[in-house]
């Protein structure tokens, strides 16, 4: 991506972040906490006595199996500790380098490695003193839930800084250090990822598991249970208010066979708290070592990486927009039978060739109709902005003719089942997007009026056996369909607490906040018993229940045009 496309990028995101903040509440009203500031000595004694911060050290057996940071905001007078779930904040005790530092309160006076942190929810205000300096100093407890795990980052920046990393938008940048999570600890390399996400504050990342701290030897480690990779990600889902749309969307692609198991971790670098995160392995991280993979996206390579993408042949390309298809890897055994970017652009555009003659099934020959309909339906039910060119994989296992493409895994729905960020974006009417009504896939491009198709599927569901695979799917999954707006309400309890700490440092008007806060758009929800009952959104809480309400309504009119 080029540097003035990524400047535009990140001013158009920005300006939807100045409209939201006009007409969204906060994220976490019920966690706004009152700021006091303090006078300019007060804050030249904090800096003075504090310039190398505080922590609490890890303890095991209180939950804490790596220390972590406590967050200072000097010039209100504040700091918060965060916690995972599973500590015993009775049992922790704040700790700091200088020993001439010391906490004193109600007549007591503290040590490093003495002195006693909140408990969760609650605040215990010190006084702080260094020789002749002193101030006040109020510290906060906030826990995560106890059912997500805490995962610790430990990065050895004289290898790479995390600073260095965070403002590479290019994502060259790496950082080595160890992964911490459940009883496992595992060498690790670690570089940001996305495109859109990367410009916000809350950064996502990919990371790679290494034999040692040699670095030359990956290895594939059990982070989720039951599940091995190389290769892993952590979502941060910063512009979904619910932290939940990407989990619920992933579950329900699983549950088809075309998804990526996930978990929710809450994550701590260096001992600093990020927030809530979700980890999966990488979208390419089983690569077919006789295949390869690949993806249709809308953001055209420059330099080094164009030597990787293509133009997605004979397809409408909307205005301002991009359709072209990425190799995201190829196997090794592939590269030693001389699979390259010229043989795979060769293959897919015969492949797409074939789907563009509706009067021939030829198509079949080439694309796997059953996990395509799978995704087509994962693209119907969420509404997704990334619809026409966005995140659709595509993977070859072998290079037999029984080798189809197939389709997922699916990815990346955090701007989704209700989100409309997308609402300017993907040539349509703002209703088609807003409600639980109507086809999707057929609708993306419609303001364009071309008799071209604008998405993979738009040309896919032209074929009559297309159509029937994706009724046939719908039924023999109703099921998995059904249990999507419980699946919301069940890992709704397993991140609240979590979620409730993420907020609270994440306390911001998100981008493209949901489009249902702005009152005079209420119309534009549905009708009869597909109408969305939104309600204002102020929480957190509120937030998952008008998630909740669109995945009810949206599968209903669903289940009754294919069930």
């Amino acid at each position: 991506m080029t540097a003035i496309s990524k400047r535009l990028l990140s001013l158009a995101l920005s300006l939807i972040m100045m409209f939201g903040a006009l007409s969204v509440t906060s994220l976490a009203a019920e966690e706004t906490q009152p700021v006091n500031p303090v006078g300019n000595e007060l804050l030249q004694s904090l800096e003075s006595i504090l310039s190398s911060g505080l922590a609490v050290a890890a303890n095991p057996k209180a939950g804490l199996d790596s220390s972590v940071n406590v967050a200072l905001d000097l010039q209100a007078g504040n700091g918060t500790l965060y916690l995972p779930g599973q500590a015993k904040e009775s049992n922790l005790r704040l700790c700091w380098d200088d020993t001439a530092i010391t906490l004193s309160r109600n007549g007591k006076t503290y040590k490093s490695g003495t002195a006693p942190v909140a408990p969760e929810g609650e605040t215990i205000r010190y006084e702080v003193r260094k020789g002749p300096f002193s101030g006040s100093l109020t510290i906060r407890t906030r826990k995560g839930s106890a059912g997500v795990a805490p995962m610790y980052l430990n990065l050895d920046e004289s290898k790479g800084t995390v600073a260095a990393m965070n403002l590479d938008s290019d994502h060259e940048t790496l950082c080595y250090g160890t992964v911490r999570v459940d009883d496992l600890e595992k060498d690790i390399s670690i570089k940001g990822r996305g495109n859109s996400s990367w410009v916000f504050p809350k950064k996502p990342y990919n990371f790679t598991i290494y034999k040692n701290s040699k670095y030359d030897d990956k290895k594939k480690a059990e982070l989720i249970p039951g599940v091995k990779a190389k290769k892993w990600s952590l979502l941060s889902n910063y512009v979904d208010s619910s932290l939940l749309r990407n989990k619920v969307a992933m579950d329900l692609a699983n549950d088809m066979g075309i998804g990526l198991e996930t978990r929710f971790v809450d994550l701590w670098m260096n001992g600093d708290y990020l927030g809530n995160y979700l980890l999966t392995p990488k979208k390419d991280a089983n690569s077919p070592d006789g295949g390869f993979i690949i993806e249709n996206d809308h953001i055209p390579a420059t330099g080094s990486d164009a030597v990787d993408q293509f133009d997605f042949p004979n397809i409408y390309v909307m205005p301002g927009k991009h359709n072209v298809i990425n190799i995201d890897d190829i196997g090794d055994d592939a590269k030693a039978k001389g699979v390259t970017k010229a043989s795979i652009e060769k293959y897919f555009k015969k492949a797409w060739n074939t789907v563009l003659d509706y009067d021939s099934e030829e198509y079949q020959k080439y694309f796997d109709i059953d996990s395509f309909a799978k995704l087509y339906l994962m693209i119907e039910v969420s509404k997704t902005y990334d619809c026409y060119a966005g995140n659709i994989i595509m993977r070859r296992r072998g290079l037999s003719k029984k080798d189809k493409l197939v389709a997922g895994p699916a990815w990346d729905y955090d701007v989704a089942f209700g989100r409309t960020l997308h609402k300017f974006l993907v040539g349509m009417p703002e209703d088609i997007q807003l409600n639980a009504e109507g086809w999707y896939n057929d609708n993306v491009g419609i303001l364009y009026n071309t008799e071209e198709p604008i998405t993979i599927m738009q040309g896919l569901a032209r074929h009559k056996s297309f159509q029937k695979q994706i009724v046939k799917v719908y039924r023999e999954y109703k099921w998995a369909f059904d249990d999507l707006s419980v699946n919301v309400t069940r890992q709704s309890k397993v991140i609240r607490d979590s979620a409730r700490m993420n907020n609270a440092l994440w306390l911001t008007n998100h981008p493209g906040a949901e489009y249902v806060v702005a009152p005079n758009t209420m119309q534009l929800l549905g009708t009869g018993k597909y109408k969305l009952e939104y309600e204002i959104t102020t929480t957190w809480s509120s937030y998952v229940r008008n998630l909740r309400e669109y995945c009810t309504k949206r599968v209903l009119w669903l289940s009754d045009q294919l069930a």
